[in-house]
């Protein structure tokens, strides 16, 4: 009874080992291929359970969702051999899981080999390019020679590139710091300018208000002129009429101001006492008013 026992149980646990191997499911995220003595010989897209025969066929799984790839900033040269810094991101997925698990097998194959041709198709289009241009250019420009290329490529092995975008773009730090030197040096350049402009300017502002300041001048010395003509014939004027009312007053009264002007006490004359500047101090004020 005890070894019937046992054959029972083996022979359950042979059905149970028997059944999981004979049969297998699939996700919806998933494409099956169903390899019988290594060989692929269907594929199954569909999800549900399926049936294989048991140690002849074993099953292999190819993710049919959409993957990303990414990569590390990478140097590539432009046209002029300057170095650039380019990172990608791209998203793609199985078009054919019987060509795809033929070739690559696996996703870790499938992005190593992803990388290879991305990097081969943007060095190549980099390669003809400026640095001007890939640093400031339209990225979209450039990614989508790269994107038909690597497609191109990727085909054969059953790869599509879905989308494929640039993560960062940037320069190595030996070149950064020469273009950082290049970019001081051109707005240093362009405060020279600034400045002699703003010199030249300056001039120019300064030697008109110096053309103005002597107009000015000059025109305010002629009325200043003018003014003193006209105040001297109208002094002349009046001296004119107060000596044709009294001119002996006006005589006498002349002479004591060039006596006030003329005698202090620092001013030696030296004159004849019948100079006649001395006139009235030799005569009284009535015989001289005769």
């Amino acid at each position: 009874m005890k070894n019937w026992a046992w054959s029972v149980i083996i022979a359950v646990l042979a059905l149970v080992l028997l059944a999981s191997a004979s049969f297998y499911s699939v996700s919806m995220t998933q494409t099956a291929v169903v390899l019988q003595f290594g060989k692929a010989v269907r594929v199954v897209e569909s999800p549900g359970l399926y049936m294989k025969w048991p140690i002849a066929q074993n099953v292999a799984f190819v993710n049919k969702s959409l993957s990303s790839y990414s990569t590390q900033p990478e140097s590539f040269l432009t046209v002029g051999k300057k170095p650039v810094l380019i990172s990608l991101f791209a998203e793609w997925r199985v078009t054919d899981p019987l060509v795809f698990y033929a070739r690559l097998h696996n996703d870790g194959a499938a992005g190593s080999r992803i990388g290879d041709v991305l990097r081969s198709a943007l060095r190549s289009e980099v390669g003809k390019m400026t640095l001007k241009s890939v640093i400031q250019g339209q990225r979209s420009k450039m990614m989508d020679p790269v994107l038909a290329e690597a497609n191109k490529r990727l085909q054969p092995l059953g790869v599509h590139l879905v989308d494929l975008r640039i993560l960062q773009v940037g320069l190595p730090t030996d070149v950064l710091q020469a273009v950082y030197k290049r970019m001081e040096a051109e707005r240093a350049e362009e405060a020279n300018a600034y400045r002699s402009e703003g010199a030249a300017d300056a001039a120019k502002i300064r030697a008109e208000a110096n053309k103005e300041q002597t107009r000015i001048m000059a025109d305010a010395y002629r009325q200043q002129e003018e003014l003193k003509g006209q105040g001297d014939a109208e002094a002349a004027s009046i001296y004119g009429a107060a000596y044709g009312k009294d001119p002996a007053f006006y005589s006498f009264y002349r002479s004591l101001e060039a006596y006030r002007h003329s005698l202090s006490d620092k001013d030696v004359l030296v004159l004849s006492p019948d100079a006649p500047f001395f006139r009235y101090f030799r005569h009284s004020l009535e015989p001289a008013g005769k």
